[in-house]
């Protein structure tokens, strides 16, 4: 498994783990060279390989992005490249960004790609080149696309509901980077993500029958100030928020729900309590103060 130590990653490795499945991170020197790839899948010989890693921060790709490509399309395209030269009957599960359709919304599988900025564009590109490696090779593999993940232990304190999540505790000003009632999210609880690649992997290995593209979109679409309510509605108490009202992110975007294992997704919620009540323990404060 790739990006076994991100947000995603933690969650996932911990839910194979529980299901008694053996999980060997292949870190990121084994991606950046295609000779160590190739090394590494032939030495692991993995009955599958989940890709996880990449840049999460938009804005960091935005700055960077040579960085952004070189994640995002050479590394995935030597792990694709290794496994159809070592290992063509290895699964391969792929999770993708909701962010390659740009400003569009209840995106199907087989809509187009309308990526402009850095990070959209390198996920798009990525999301091609795994297509076509399975329409060219015939390799088994499998897209997951998901929406913005929520939930405890996200360390991007960054993002949007940790860093409401953490102005709340810490009573802090909380100033948003874009507008609170012009930009439209949709979310998906992190451990209903990592639930969702497991039972997928499970299906695939057990030769089932699992369609090779996949959009899980929950109903939970939210403006940034209805997220900002929310996390009020939980902890009983206003917050002091500032709207920069930035240009460069994409505005309204969801992903239609073509969800082939007809999973029952965590409420907003409940999930977005069980994420204050983690960012309110002492060490998450600590943790927060650190950075």
């Amino acid at each position: 498994m790739t990006g076994i130590s991100g947000f995603l990653g933690t969650w996932t490795e911990r839910s194979l783990a529980a299901a008694g499945h053996k999980v060997v991170h292949m870190p990121h020197h084994a991606r950046s060279n295609f000779k160590e790839t190739l090394s590494w899948i032939e030495s692991n010989h993995p009955s599958a390989v989940i890709h996880l890693a990449g840049v999460v921060d938009v804005r960091y790709c935005r700055d960077h992005p040579l960085e952004a490509y070189q994640a995002h399309v050479l590394e995935t395209a030597h792990v694709l490249e290794a496994i159809r030269q070592a290992a063509p009957q290895t699964s391969f599960l792929y999770v993708a960004s909701d962010k390659s359709f740009g400003e569009r919304q209840n995106c199907d599988v087989n809509d187009a790609y309308h990526a402009s900025f850095p990070y959209e564009t390198s996920k798009a590109c990525e999301d091609l080149m795994v297509e076509s490696y399975r329409l060219t090779y015939k390799l088994p593999i499998t897209l997951l696309r998901f929406p913005n993940f929520f939930g405890e232990g996200d360390k991007h304190h960054e993002r949007l509901v940790p860093s409401i999540c953490l102005a709340s505790v810490k009573n802090t000003e909380l100033v948003i980077r874009t507008r609170l009632d012009g930009t439209t999210r949709q979310y998906i609880y992190i451990g209903d993500a990592a639930d969702i690649i497991k039972q997928t992997l499970d299906a695939a290995l057990a030769q089932k029958p699992v369609p090779s593209r996949n959009h899980f979109g929950p109903p939970f679409i939210k403006t940034v100030g209805d997220v900002v309510k929310d996390v009020q509605t939980l902890a009983g108490k206003p917050l002091r928020v500032t709207a920069l009202n930035q240009p460069g992110e994409v505005s309204h975007l969801s992903l239609a729900d073509q969800n082939f294992l007809n999973y029952k997704y965590t409420d907003w919620m409940e999930g977005l309590r069980r994420t204050l009540e983690w960012y309110q323990s002492e060490d998450a404060i600590a943790s927060s103060s650190k950075r």
